[in-house]
């Protein structure tokens, strides 16, 4: 009991199914207990959203690559104003702003990937 009258209550792990304990360590089977195999259909959807994951970073990479040089090439060769000092701040607010439209489309990818690697390997598996 606490000051206050409220009784206070003691924290117990939950029981599984079979009656053991469910929290035996982080990582464990239960004893016995064969590895699950993944079939065929997951087998594909996990390497395809491995695929899509891969494609994702990649056209993130290659979206701030270009959105960098287009910056560069546009600021210093086209309009050809010279690299100032006091400048420096401002080219590096756009380079964030780049990066951070590559992590947005790697973003976005991954996840709107994943329902589609579902839809293709269903669809292959139909035929």
């Amino acid at each position: 009991k606490r000051q206050d009258g409220a009784v206070a209550m003691e924290m117990q792990p939950l029981k599984s199914a079979e009656g053991g304990d469910s929290g035996d360590g982080p990582g464990t089977r239960p004893r016995g207990g064969p590895k699950k195999e993944k079939s065929v259909l997951q087998a594909k959807l996990t390497q395809l959203a491995v695929q899509i994951g891969k494609a994702g970073l990649a056209m993130s990479a290659v979206t701030v690559i270009i959105l960098v040089l287009y910056f560069v090439i546009d600021t210093f060769v086209v309009q050809g104003r010279p690299w100032l000092a006091e400048c420096a701040p401002v080219y590096v607010q756009y380079w964030v702003k780049f990066f951070i439209i590559g992590v947005t489309v790697l973003v976005v990818a991954v996840p709107e990937g994943l329902p589609l690697a579902v839809t293709i390997s269903l669809a292959y598996s139909v035929k």
